[in-house]
């Protein structure tokens, strides 16, 4: 038995085939259910239905090859199209500029070449002014009040006719040369076609914008006029314009118009035509065209020079949005751009998102695949070790996999699961014995807190009836005493410097009222040490060291200093008295036990624990020094780096927990 319900015909069971499922819903268009075709269908159907979806779903919930399959699926999904969703982003945008790339190039060309015109327009006029006959037949023209006399001077006429012919010969694209006379009004035309100089009627083109000018160069935009030949249609032409000046009217005694054709910037824009998109044009900051790739001329201002002079890479005109391309130096008055429609872009695009997405597509059903089949073998191994599993859960602890050769991470689990075994028959007859240490150890902390009440109690006790006899230093000796141990047994294993100073403290009071005026104490310690951390009851060992060792008897001078500070990141103790001193050899002999942490005597056997403990919690380069003058000083030096409470007690947790280190041991210790 499969252990789930199956159909009365053919014994399909669909334990361990999820997609088994699917073939119990419908068979033939007519659903089973109990060996019977159920011909109505309806609530009886979809209940039914439903019930076998719970079980499938029940059925993946159990399979952890299903679900990761599942799930590395879809993350596999979603990472890979959110990739290709910012691919398919990034390749439009590399779509698009590498499409506006080329017409910037385009761009850059027209406006280089309408930019070398503005360059060269000083170096046309260089003939009228370089030349004293030029000079001096413009300054005729121009200074003259009667234009007649210019009219019937045929030598002059002729000296103005060579000197536009002069200037129109430098530069081939010249159309014509137009000169306006400021004192008359006349206005003169010379055509390069028909090298003729004439007098033009007032409507002729530019000539009526050229006389609101003011001084200074000024752009014109595209305009007709005369080709000076009667095979020849009117030709579109841009002006680039100047002021003249004479010997005796400086500034603005006429002005010269240079009239290009367009003809040169339509070839350079039809030789890569076919590389290009969208429109170019070149406008002055008026809005006058001077070029336009699509011939819109005569049409008013260019309406689009507000949206150029923002210098936004998008507008709109007419409802269609464009792209702009558009190239503007600083000290010039014009404009180069070019206007490519956004849909052209996007067309030129569009198999894009397609073919990314397509590939992922692609891709995530190769890896579903793979995977499947990569997860099917290595499940295979996953079985293996349930099955050890379930035989250790059994009770069977003596079981081991069998390893073989392989080297794969399967192997490593099962060589560790052996391990894990051996280490659990190893521990179950350990635990025993560790139970019963668990009990003594709460056996004795609960008379280590019964004793201390005890204690103050006597303690207290004892304090009332040396008050009643009368003696009051006792009295106060066994309140210092009772405080002292209190702290002791209290606080926590690290504690500040400022409590164990405060012990210390109390600790030499006690001294101060047995020996009354013959001893007397000083502590200065640095504020800024007080709130680091230190060993509970370190330093005291050192004090009891005097008053065991060093104090003299007799004397009525004993002195005792405890000074600390803070140096380069550590804690300095240094513990000064007169009392006996240590001779040469007997120095020695200590030095060494501190060195080598073994006491050589039982009378120095707190100054070596103190080290110990030094050693223990900060390491061997921190500890105990002493120098010491028989009959003079002593001196004990202890150094122990800055290192908070909090610091301290995360060190000490770490050294408990620590491999091989008995818990009992290291409490001990410290």
């Amino acid at each position: 038995m499969c252990g789930m319900r199956t159909s009365n015909k053919g014994g399909d069971c669909v334990h361990g085939d999820p997609w088994a499922v699917f073939s119990l819903f419908y068979r033939g268009g007519q659903y089973r259910r109990n060996g019977n075709v159920d011909e109505e269908g309806g609530g009886d159907v979809m209940g039914a239905v439903s019930g076998r979806w719970r079980q499938f779903r029940s059925l993946f919930r159990m399979r952890m090859h299903n679900r990761l399959m599942l799930y590395n699926t879809l993350i596999f999904l979603i990472v890979a199209y959110s990739l290709a969703g910012i691919s398919t982003h990034y390749a439009l945008k590399l779509s698009r500029v590498s499409q506006l790339q080329q017409s910037r190039e385009v761009l850059h060309t027209l406006y280089n070449y309408y930019d070398i015109k503005q360059d060269e327009f000083l170096n046309l006029l260089f003939p009228l002014y370089e030349i004293q006959q030029n000079y001096s037949a413009m300054s005729r023209l121009l200074e003259s009040s009667s234009d007649s006399d210019y009219e019937n001077d045929p030598f002059h006429k002729r000296e103005i006719v060579d000197l536009a012919q002069s200037i129109a010969t430098r530069d081939s694209d010249i159309a014509a040369v137009l000169l306006r006379k400021n004192l008359t009004g006349a206005q003169y035309v010379y055509n390069s076609r028909s090298r003729t100089l004439s007098l033009v009627p007032d409507d002729y083109p530019f000539f009526a914008k050229l006389g609101l000018k003011g001084v200074g160069r000024t752009l014109f935009g595209t305009t007709a006029i005369a080709s000076g030949s009667s095979s020849v249609s009117d030709i579109p032409v841009y002006g680039i314009a100047g002021t003249l000046g004479t010997a005796n009217i400086r500034q603005n005694a006429g002005q010269i118009l240079i009239a290009y054709g367009v003809q040169a910037l339509q070839r350079l824009y039809e030789g890569s035509r076919d590389k290009t998109l969208g429109r170019f044009v070149i406008a002055t900051e008026d809005g006058e065209l001077v070029y336009d790739s699509e011939n819109r001329y005569g049409q008013g201002d260019f309406s689009e020079m507000d949206a150029l002079k923002s210098g936004a890479a998008h507008i709109t005109l007419a409802g269609k949005r464009y792209y702009v391309q558009s190239i503007k130096a600083n000290n010039r008055n014009y404009i180069a751009a070019n206007f490519v429609p956004q849909e052209l872009l996007d067309r030129n695009a569009a198999h894009l998102p397609y073919l990314i997405f397509g590939v992922v597509t692609a891709m995530a059903l190769v890896c579903a695949l793979l995977y499947s089949l990569a997860g099917s073998l290595a499940f295979r191994r996953v079985r293996e070790l349930i099955g050890a599993m379930k035989v250790v859960g059994a009770n069977n602890l003596s079981y081991r996999i069998p390893l073989g050769a392989r080297t794969d991470e399967f192997e490593e689990l099962a060589k560790r699961f052996n391990s894990m075994c051996d280490e659990l028959e190893h521990r179950i007859h350990r635990e025993y014995a560790s139970e019963i240490r668990k009990k003594n150890a709460e056996l004795k902390a609960l008379q280590a807190g019964l004793n201390p009440h005890f204690l103050y109690n006597t303690l207290e006790t004892i304090r009332i009836k040396a008050l009643d006899d009368g003696n009051a230093d006792v009295a106060e000796m066994i309140v210092f005493l009772a405080n002292l141990y209190r702290n002791i047994v209290r606080d926590n294993t690290f504690i500040p410097v400022r409590k164990e100073i405060g012990m210390c403290g109390m600790y030499m009071e006690l001294f101060a009222l047995r020996y009354a005026s013959r001893f007397d104490f000083e502590v200065d310690v640095d504020p800024r040490a007080m709130e680091y951390g230190i060993p509970k009851n370190l330093l005291q060992p050192v004090i009891e060291n005097y008053f065991v060792h060093g104090i003299r008897e007799q004397g009525d001078d004993n002195r005792f200093a405890i000074r600390g500070f803070l140096r380069e990141g550590d804690l300095y103790f240094h513990f000064e008295d007169n009392g006996k001193g240590l001779d040469s050899d007997r120095l020695r002999e200590v030095r060494g036990g501190l060195e080598s942490s073994v006491p050589v005597a039982r009378s120095s056997y707190g100054l070596y624990s103190a080290n110990e403990r030094i050693q223990l919690v900060y390491g061997n380069d921190y500890g105990i020094r002493i120098d010491s003058e028989a009959n003079r000083q002593t001196r004990v030096i202890v150094r122990i780096p800055a290192m908070t409470c909090g610091e301290l007690n995360a060190s000490f947790n770490a050294f408990e927990h620590a491999d091989g280190i008995p818990r009992e041991r290291s409490r001990a210790l410290f």
